[in-house]
């Protein structure tokens, strides 16, 4: 009996989708069959195998995925386009919070607590893109910022690991809001963006802050590339009135496919709108091929805090980094390296941290 119920059902259904398109075979206005060769696959995934061999660590060998990207663009037409990625991201930490006491001193406590699982896929990219004229495109919804993405392609081992910003600084990729770029010459750019500040899982805090940047690239020269950025981050926390400022400066060179070279310095006013916390730092890096394929690397970096008296300096890590390894791309989009990190920490009771690491990455 049940069996006939369901043909039943199922019988039902097919006749009224098909009454449906004969009744409207020709309506353009119902949605229309997406053209396939308007579409393009986006497809990018960071996976690592690590060892540690820093004495007293709890975790001596680990496998981890840095991103999972996944999604789609759609172009329109010429003039406009969309893209839709999805990302496996870590746990949401909660991070640094602040404790006041009854004095007034203010400390700064590390909550480890996590949200979500590891595999949590989040929404990264949301956006509508439109090219204006062939100088001025402007682009709406969960966007990429463009504040170190200019040295995160010139640096091109972003599997291997972040730029400086990134690394140091957690600053997210995407953001909601707007961004329009223009061009001024071949070798002038300029782009600006208004964002909320909290980045793509988070929509606008209470308080309505938000996050005005800008930014300048001049490339002189063929070989030369130089990017100049800023950005004002209003406070969104309730007991917090500083706007975080920061400030970099970029330069890098290229000799064909060759060699590169590349260095950068930020300055940080008021991190994470904590009043008179400021941060410094820069990063040199090189690559040089040896191979078509094969490419060697070095990076050091150098990552300094300020902190004020009535905060604990403690979980802030002032010290340098050396990164150095081998990239070998047998085909295009897939990558693979050998590589080792290191960070000596200033403060003499905390030991140098020491990490092997295969990195790998496939791309579409």
């Amino acid at each position: 009996m049940k069996s006939i119920v369901k043909y039943r059902l199922l019988f039902t259904v097919l006749t009224a989708v098909f009454i449906v398109f004969r009744i409207y075979p020709q309506d353009s206005t119902r949605l229309a069959e997406p053209d396939n060769n308007r579409i393009k696959p986006i497809v990018q995934v960071f996976g690592n195998f690590e060892y540690n061999p820093t004495k007293g660590v709890t975790k001596d060998y680990s496998f981890w995925f840095g991103r999972a990207h996944l999604g789609l663009q759609y172009q329109f037409s010429g003039n406009w386009s969309a893209k839709v990625i999805i990302d496996r991201g870590k746990p949401t930490t909660v991070g640094i919070i602040s404790v006041t006491d009854s004095a007034g001193n203010t400390y700064l406590v590390n909550n480890t607590s996590k949200e979500g699982t590891t595999n949590t896929m989040f929404l990264k990219f949301a956006s509508l893109q439109w090219k204006v004229t062939d100088k001025f495109t402007l682009e709406g919804g969960a966007v990429l910022q463009n504040h170190y993405i200019t040295q995160e392609k010139f640096w091109g081992y972003r599997y291997v690991a972040e730029t400086f910003q990134d690394r140091y600084y957690g600053i997210p990729s995407s953001d909601l809001g707007v961004i329009a770029y223009y061009k001024l010459s071949r070798k002038i750019g300029i782009d600006a963006a208004l964002t909320n500040g909290e980045g793509p899982r988070i929509d606008q805090d209470s308080k309505g802050g938000i996050k005005l940047a800008s930014g300048i690239d001049f490339n002189p020269g063929e070989h030369f590339i130089t990017r100049v950025f800023y950005h004002h981050n209003a406070s969104g926390v309730e007991d917090r009135n500083t706007a975080e400022q920061l400030f970099s400066v970029f330069a890098g060179y290229r000799w064909m496919q060759t060699f590169r070279l590349g260095g950068e310095f930020t300055w940080v006013d008021g991190y994470k709108n904590y009043s008179n916390l400021t941060s410094w730092g820069y990063s040199f890096f090189g690559s040089l091929a040896a191979t078509r394929k094969t490419n060697i690397f070095l990076r050091f970096d150098r990552l300094v805090f300020q902190v004020p008296d009535n905060m604990t300096a403690a979980i802030y890590a002032n010290g340098n980094a050396y990164i150095g390894g081998i990239n070998y791309s047998p085909v295009q989009g897939i990558s693979f390296s050998i590589n080792y990190q290191g960070f000596d920490y200033d403060s003499p009771t905390r030991k140098m941290q020491h990490r092997l690491l295969l990195s790998t990455e496939f791309k579409l």
